[in-house]
């Protein structure tokens, strides 16, 4: 019996538009030792191969900004977005 190697995930990416009001994201994603965050033209990339989350409150986001967040793009899975907290995990 063969045994098949697990297939890699593919890491997490959130896309974030380069505008003040999302810039406490990024700041937040750079302390965080799991995530990289990369500068793509517009956009601030946050990859990571775990799961992550923010803080709405941690980050001084008002809800509009913070339902906003995922406006520029996600490559993964939204496991919980609540009012003051979200998660996201890679793909599985």
């Amino acid at each position: 019996m063969r045994t098949q190697t697990p297939q890699p995930r593919q890491p997490l990416q959130i896309f974030v538009l380069n505008v003040p009001e999302f810039a406490p994201l990024t700041e937040a994603a750079r302390q965080l030792p799991s995530c990289r965050v990369e500068a793509r033209g517009d956009y601030t990339v946050i990859s990571s191969d775990v799961p992550i989350a923010f803080e709405r409150r941690a980050l001084g986001l008002k809800p509009a900004v913070w339902y906003g967040l995922f406006t520029g793009g996600l490559d993964g899975r939204i496991e919980s977005y609540e009012r003051d907290i979200v998660r996201i995990a890679p793909r599985a």
